[in-house]
């Protein structure tokens, strides 16, 4: 009885109460909180979409049976106009066109007093770039070998679709609140998706990724990019930034 009594005297402290105030999860009913709650259910839905096509990858499940019949099929139905068109489009994706995009729009940011504006985009990309390097390393599947490019990295995940998922999907929530009517959310979302799907779609005509591949990139780039958007809104928070200064 005397451990039950002192435990409720320490939950109705004060001090404690003050601390659980301060605790954005206490607020359930706020739009940060819904905001992270999003952005955690996106999180584990994407890396368990990631797992499931990695898994189908490695025990040779009917998907990765299907790559190379679609790598050939869509390899037999190029036109050379199309392989040149996409081989631009898939700049969009490329490491060092996106680190310069990245960098010129994070500087900017940067001089505007956005600092945590701009080290989300940069923690976006260059930490999408990073686990992308990583896994490739893992999974160390070879390209495919009806390319157009020669390419000596590894195939699983698409860098171009993660980077691009990471890269377009964190701008376009910067630009979110500029957009201040629904048809231009509208026409900001469907500009990022169909960036990213012409990028992933890109690496799939030019025959340096199997389909697995692009789809694991871009559930990859999404898992990325809803940690990094669940930082940023978790640091945000005014009473979370005082209890890590303590």
């Amino acid at each position: 009885m005397a451990i039950v009594s002192m435990s409720r005297e320490r939950l109705s402290s004060p001090r404690l109460r003050r601390l659980i105030a301060a605790v954005p999860v206490a607020r359930l009913g706020e739009p940060r909180v819904r905001a992270l709650t999003a952005y955690a259910i996106l999180f584990a839905a994407t890396v368990t979409l990631f797992a499931r096509i990695a898994e189908d990858y490695l025990t040779g499940d009917p998907l990765a049976d299907w790559d190379v019949r679609f790598a050939v099929w869509l390899h037999d139905h190029t036109t050379g106009g199309l392989v040149t068109a996409f081989k631009l489009v898939t700049l969009g994706g490329n490491a060092v066109v996106l680190s310069a995009l990245v960098l010129s729009l994070g500087a900017l940011l940067w001089r505007r007093g956005a600092a945590n504006d701009a080290t989300l985009l940069a923690a976006a990309f260059f930490g999408a770039e990073a686990v992308n390097a990583a896994l490739k390393l893992a999974f160390h599947r070879p390209r495919p070998e009806l390319a157009f490019l020669h390419l000596d990295t590894y195939s699983f995940p698409s860098g171009h679709s993660t980077a691009a998922t990471a890269a377009f999907g964190a701008l376009a929530f910067l630009l979110w609140p500029q957009a201040h009517t629904g048809w231009r959310r509208v026409a900001l979302v469907a500009a990022a998706v169909c960036l990213v799907g012409l990028v992933a779609f890109s690496r799939l005509y030019l025959g340096v990724h199997y389909l697995s591949d692009v789809l694991a990139g871009l559930a990859l780039g999404a898992a990325w990019l809803s940690l990094c958007l669940f930082a940023y809104a978790l640091l945000a928070d005014r009473d979370v930034r005082m209890l890590l200064r303590r």
